[in-house]
């Protein structure tokens, strides 16, 4: 730990807050103390009479409060906590006894970080690369309050729908209960029309409700997946609108459908072979293990074949024999 001595020239310490962006002209520095990686400034106001600005009366002092809160102006290299000296004040007339605690005008009530923490917040947003958890965990925030800050500051106007909008979600990387934003955009030109910080209801019904009438109405199509809330939205908010299920889940809709009888069929043939193989056991009076039968290693081993799209199969030249069958194979993973 290496400790600066105390009582540096007032003018030194002024040029000190300047640098670190501090938006108080009466703060001076009276401690700066140095662990590791971790700065430690003591901030407080010089000595001055106050006045109780409820009815003129002096008031005097209740003591001292220190407020631990962080300041990002140097958080490339080190970690620096600022610690702000607050004197609690109350008014010495019996009748009133108004009590007050100093503030600083670089940081605002029940707040941790300084006000200059938004602005950097803020501008990292313009990284595409960063998410809310990264630039929480860089600025010691949480997930929600990253995000709350951005939209604070920057409100984007919705644009006006068109005819054709796609309705979809985006995972947020981040904690609480907003997971998934929902993303409204132009069909036609993929461009994006508005974000919403959560697909929740609580959230998304005032939104559409708020829309005028009259825009809602110049809906045709909404296209989305098959989560059920989204086709809902159609009878909730769009009443001149048909609802339509992007072909990329009707495809992969219709795989799971047809993977999902093939399991059947393979669990339905391999019952039956199982009870024939007991049927022999019995009449033989000694344990008979059967080969799979042709369905179900048909089921089994080419499964593939008939849920893959056909400009995905490869026909090969070098053909290979399939031992079950005994006979050669263009076709095989």
């Amino acid at each position: 730990m290496r400790v600066l001595p105390k009582g540096l020239p007032f003018y030194n310490m002024n040029r000190i807050t300047d640098l670190l962006d501090l938006e108080d002209a009466n703060v001076i520095i009276s401690d700066i103390q140095t662990q590791g990686q971790t700065k430690v400034i003591t901030l407080e106001t010089p000595p001055a009479a106050h006045f109780c600005p409820s009815c003129g009366f002096r008031m005097h002092s209740r003591g001292i409060k220190n407020r631990a809160i962080t300041h990002p102006i140097l958080q490339d290299n080190y970690s620096l906590i600022p610690i702000l000296k607050q004197h609690r004040w109350r008014c010495t007339n019996p009748k009133c006894l108004y009590d007050m605690s100093e503030s600083f005008k670089f940081v605002n009530k029940q707040r941790r970080t300084t006000n200059a923490t938004d602005m950097l917040i803020v501008g990292t947003y313009r990284n595409l690369l960063e998410t809310s958890a990264s630039i929480a965990k860089r600025f010691h925030i949480s997930d929600p309050h990253a995000h709350e800050v951005f939209e604070c500051y920057l409100k984007l106007d919705r644009l006006p729908l068109t005819d054709a909008i796609s309705i979809n979600e985006v995972h947020l990387d981040m904690d609480g209960d907003c997971r998934y934003a929902l993303v409204i955009q132009d069909f036609h030109t993929g461009d994006p029309i508005d974000l919403l910080r959560s697909r929740r209801t609580n959230v998304t019904e005032p939104y559409f409700v708020l829309i005028p009438t009259q825009e809602r109405r110049q809906v045709k199509y909404l296209i989305s997946d098959m989560y059920n809330p989204y086709i809902a939205y159609v009878e909730k908010y769009f009443p001149n609108t048909v609802p339509v299920v992007n072909s990329f889940h009707v495809i992969q809709w219709i795989t799971r459908s047809i993977d999902s009888y093939i399991r059947q069929l393979i669990k339905k043939y391999r019952q039956r072979d199982r009870e024939y193989q007991d049927k022999l056991s019995f009449e033989q009076l000694r344990s008979v293990a059967l080969p799979p039968s042709d369905e179900v290693y048909l089921l089994q081993k080419y499964r593939w074949l008939i849920l893959a799209n056909q400009s995905n199969i490869r026909y090969r030249n070098d053909l290979r024999m399939d031992a079950h069958f005994h006979a050669l194979m263009n076709t095989y993973g």
